[in-house]
């Protein structure tokens, strides 16, 4: 009989049509390799609804080469990357033909989509290729698409099943092989072959023709799905799933658990699993038909019906599609174990045959709960002990609970109990130790520590001082030492009779030791603030890589391996043998560890006061921890890992005032400072801890650390051309091989390109060249009235030695004269006023020379080579000496000021050799050389005396002194060469910057 309603039909088909990516994508898992075991922890189940933003009664999906999960729907066509659903309008930059997408297909790079009144668009490669009614596509909803080992491109729909002949689609008739009918489904069989499953039944394709036969199998419109053992799974409603075996072409029925009614569907992933939904959600089965989970709606599972599934992602994971949204099924890290209802706050200990004994120090409706025990091969063994609030074991191997009221002991299957000593009861144990030496010290809430032996108890173990409070913790460690842990970073050590105390002024600063572990010689405490180990008689916090404290430790193991874990409030914590073994050789207070927490499977929290410890290590080294609300394990040997590299996308780029979608070479208007660039990864297990990081070559000099986060933020960027790069990772820090790229372009605004910066750079310069021309006439202004108060100095100097000094001189002599005049001729006195008025004729003389170089102002009238050669020249003349000027080089104006003081100096010069050094002539030579001016101005006379070559001048002159001033004052470097009867050279060079006009 067939239970669903006929006019659910047609979209029962369409459910069944998309299937053949699924089967496709199980084929491809097993023909990879070794199949996937079956299922070996427990599973996360994840729901995505439309309030999630999924699609709406999604029709099928697909997986792209970059992970990337794709959706068709009623309501458009979505791509899904573990964390956002996002609508595509259009792909590559073409639009879609409807948004009501039917049919979707991944063949290669090529993304094929069916529409739900008709139309076929394949996008590959940024092309598009639209097909229509007049490329032989009807105006009917198409279901699925099919490729067969040929090539052939194939689609069902509503009228049929169609084939790609070259650029048209071509209708499979009757002629061919295959009846006329409504609906059929595909499946591409192992060999690339094509199975229909037809109303008249099973029809097969003929290998090299496009012809059809029939097979023996049952009728009908519902989904069939290739397995992976290459079998195809034949389902009918109302009538029992049938498979059939491509090789023998046989159909026989599958044999299910019995069910009141016949199941809604079947469906086997790539693990040989059976998934059976009877229209309330989904039921996982061993490839015996065992019970193993049960995922029901609403509570656990998006709808009642599942529309395609299972669909297994590259990463391992199980899809589905129902009638409401999405939901993915995975493996977690942890096992969690089915524990019995309404219990709570749960303690583990592991015997040394495997065992593992849980107890939960809570329930709900139900008194006196008892403990009970997983033994290696996972049978369960039950007792009549109490669940126990604290646990040990000794070095034989037995194990000791502490329980409210009593001590139990377990040893090769044998039982014992102790009631607690009359001053202990009516409260709970809180920690046990069994020393070396037999005795149990047992910490009883409340009443202090006490040690029990041959059923003996005493108060403190002897010392009563530990009988007065309560530890938190205790442990026995393999030197001997008793370890007692209290509140508020206190503990204790009890050690050869005597008992030495710790707290913060040691190191400790964990807070309340809450466990305590020891191995290798070392020994671990954990408390609710931090974790530390005891070294040199100090103790050691241990934090994790970031400095943060690891919080709430209520568990500690250190394995065989040498990995440490610890469970917090948290989680489990794992940190590897060789991060910690680094660690201690370093002397360091970090190491890296890696967390396991809800995303892991691990469900609760870890006890912060009953029952300790919270982590124990089982015989075969899997790892127990107890929480709140569960039991779990942990296998440190297998831990499940994502080997597969993530691929990066960039989606979007976002501006002010514009968005874009992430294509290479986008131009960006001017102004553009502020950038939003969108990107992602598929990381489908774990999207949670998926961590990325992006730099922008043209800003960035490194790489940027985004977290989790998928943006990139950037202000205030200037015009030019950049490159966006980002890489990620997956959940296990595998990174992608290589960046996903984004170029883009800033254009510049007017005032920001080249020829504006060009301009406005002349503008300065010329602006500059101004500013030095007026303070050049400013100079210059200031240097003529300078020069015009020297002269009038000079002049008023001059007339002042003319009208008073040498009046008087002229008066002195004519009064001598006149004193002569009246001396007899042979006077000795008027000899001696001869000689008198002679160095009086002198001086005269000389005050008028003086006079005639304060009158002649120094000013170089016209250029220098004449001016000098009529000045010097009748110099020359008045003094009986020859005087000749001499040019090298191409005559150049020179620089005013510069030619005035170079007029000056040689004037000097030559005036110097005229009066002292005897030479018959004086030569002037000037050189207009490319790199600077020199003039030189040279006598064979007798040469400097010494004492003036020495001091620089002559005494009470002062001519060398000011001719070395005026070089300076020109910047020009002033030498004097001079050799006893040879001669002096007064030579002045001055680079060609200072010296000449023109700027050649």
């Amino acid at each position: 009989m067939d239970n669903s309603p006929a006019p659910q039909r047609p979209r029962l088909a369409s459910w069944a049509a998309a299937l053949f990516v699924a089967a496709a994508a199980a084929s491809a898992i097993a023909a990879a390799g070794e199949p996937l075991p079956f299922w070996r922890s427990s599973l996360s189940h994840t729901a995505w609804t439309a309030r999630d933003g999924a699609p709406s009664d999604p029709n099928t999906m697909a997986q792209d080469r970059t992970g990337m999960l794709w959706f068709a729907a009623s309501d458009g066509l979505f791509r899904f990357d573990g964390v956002r659903f996002e609508r595509v309008d259009e792909v590559g930059g073409h639009k879609l033909l409807s948004p009501n997408v039917r049919a979707l297909a991944l063949f290669g790079d090529a993304l094929w989509l069916g529409y739900a009144f008709g139309g076929v668009s394949v996008f590959d490669h940024g092309a598009v290729r639209h097909y229509g009614e007049a490329e032989g596509v009807p105006s009917r909803s198409i279901y699925q698409f099919a490729r067969t080992a040929d090539g052939t491109s194939w689609f069902s729909c509503s009228g049929g099943i169609y084939r790609l002949d070259g650029a048209r689609w071509r209708q499979v008739t009757p002629a061919d092989g295959l009846p006329a009918g409504e609906q059929p489904a595909l499946v591409v069989l192992r060999d690339g072959g094509l199975l229909v499953r037809h109303a008249a039944g099973l029809f097969r394709s003929v290998p090299g023709t496009l012809r059809f036969r029939q097979v023996p199998g049952p009728g009908g419109m519902t989904f069939s799905q290739l397995n992976a053992d290459g079998k195809v799974l034949v389902m009918k409603y109302g009538v029992m799933p049938q498979v059939f075996d491509p090789i023998s072409e046989t159909t026989v029925p599958l044999r299910l658990p019995d069910a009141p009614t016949l199941p809604y569907s079947v469906y086997r992933d790539g693990r040989n699993g059976w998934w059976i939904g009877g229209g309330d959600g989904m039921r996982l089965y061993d490839p015996d038909f065992n019970l193993k989970k049960q995922l029901l709606a609403p509570q656990s599972f998006s709808g009642v019906r599942v529309s395609e599934g299972p669909f297994d992602d590259r990463e391992g994971n199980l899809w589905f599609l129902t009638e409401n949204g999405v939901d993915r099924v995975r493996e977690t890290r942890a096992t969690v174990l089915e524990t019995p209802l309404r219990r709570a706050d749960f303690s583990v200990a592991a015997g040394a045959e495997g065992d593992v004994w849980i107890g939960s120090n809570m329930t709900v409706n139900e008194a006196a709960p008892h403990a009970f025990a997983i033994a290696a091969d996972g049978r369960r063994i039950d007792s009549d002990m109490p669940s126990a609030t604290a646990s040990t074991r000794d070095a034989d191997g037995g194990l000791w609970f502490g329980t409210f009221g009593g001590i139990w002991q377990r040893r090769a299957g044998q039982v014992r109990h102790w009631p607690l000593a009359p001053a202990l009861q009516g409260t709970a144990v809180q920690a046990l130790a069994m020393a070396d030496d037999g005795r149990l010290w047992v910490s009883v809430v409340r009443r202090g520590v006490h040690t029990l032996q041959d059923g003996v108890w005493l108060a403190g173990g002897g010392h009563p001082e530990l009988a007065t409070r309560t530890a938190v913790s205790l442990h026995a460690d393999a030197q001997g030492r008793l370890w007692l842990g209290y509140t508020g970073n206190a503990m204790a050590m009890l050690w050869r009779g005597k008992i030495q105390r710790f707290g913060p002024t040691d190191g400790l600063a964990v807070g309340n030791v809450l466990s305590m572990s020891s191995r290798r010689g070392r020994l671990w405490i954990g408390g609710d603030q931090g974790l530390a180990r005891f070294d040199n008689g100090r103790f050691v916090m241990l934090n994790d890589s970031a400095g943060q404290p690891f919080a709430g430790v209520s568990g500690i193991v250190e394995t065989g391996a040498g990995e440490l874990w610890l469970h917090g409030v948290k989680g489990l914590i794992r940190v590897g043998a060789a991060d910690l073994s680094a660690a201690l050789a370093g002397g360091g207070d970090r190491v890296a560890a890696e967390r396991f927490d809800h995303l892991d499977g691990h469900e609760g929290v870890s006890a912060q006061l009953r029952p300790l410890d919270s982590l124990t290590e089982a015989a075969d080294g899997r790892l127990w921890y107890a929480t709140t609300s569960s039991v779990g394990w942990i296998d440190p040997r297998r831990i499940g890992r994502n080997r597969l590299a993530p691929t990066p996308l960039i989606t979007w780029l976002d501006t002010d005032s514009r968005r874009y979608r992430a294509v290479n070479g986008i131009g960006l208007p001017e102004h553009s400072r502020n950038l939003q660039i969108d990107f992602t990864a598929a990381v489908l297990s774990i999207p949670e801890r998926a961590r990325f990081r992006s730099r922008l070559i043209g800003q960035d000099h490194v790489w940027r650390d985004s977290g989790t986060r998928r943006q990139a933020f950037y202000t205030n960027l200037g015009p030019g051309d950049y490159r966006f790069e980002v890489m990620a990772a997956n959940e296990d820090g595998v990174w992608s091989v290589a960046p996903a790229t984004l170029s883009f372009r800033i254009a510049p605004a007017f005032y920001q390109t080249v020829w504006f910066k060009l301009a406005c750079a002349a503008l300065l310069a010329g602006a500059l060249y101004l500013l030095y021309l007026r303070r050049l006439a400013r100079i210059t202004a200031r240097v003529v009235e300078r020069m015009r108060a020297r002269l009038e100095e000079r002049e008023r100097i001059a007339r002042t030695l003319h009208d008073t000094y040498l009046q008087s001189v002229q008066g002195l002599i004519l009064r001598f004269h006149s004193i002569k005049a009246g001396l007899p001729d042979n006077d000795v006195a008027r000899r001696q006023i001869d000689a008198a008025l002679d160095a009086a004729d002198a001086v005269a003389d000389e005050g008028r020379d003086q006079l005639m170089e304060l009158r002649d102002n120094h000013l170089c009238h016209g250029e220098l080579a004449p001016a000098l050669e009529a000045a010097c020249g009748a110099a020359g003349a008045q003094h009986g000496v020859a005087f000749s000027l001499r040019e090298e080089g191409a005559r150049r104006a020179l620089r005013p000021e510069a030619q005035d003081e170079l007029f000056a100096i040689a004037r000097e010069a030559v005036g110097n050799a005229l009066r002292h050094s005897g030479s018959t002539e004086v030569l002037a030579l000037l050189s207009y050389g490319a790199a600077g001016f020199t003039l030189e101005v040279r006598d064979h006379g007798r040469g400097m005396d010494e004492e003036v070559r020495k001091a620089g001048r002559r005494h009470r002159h002062w001519g060398l002194t000011g001719m070395r001033e005026r070089a300076a004052r020109i910047g020009a470097r002033l030498a004097i060469y001079s050799t006893p009867g040879a001669g002096t050279a007064v030579v002045v060079t001055l680079r060609a910057a200072l010296a000449y006009q023109d700027r050649r």
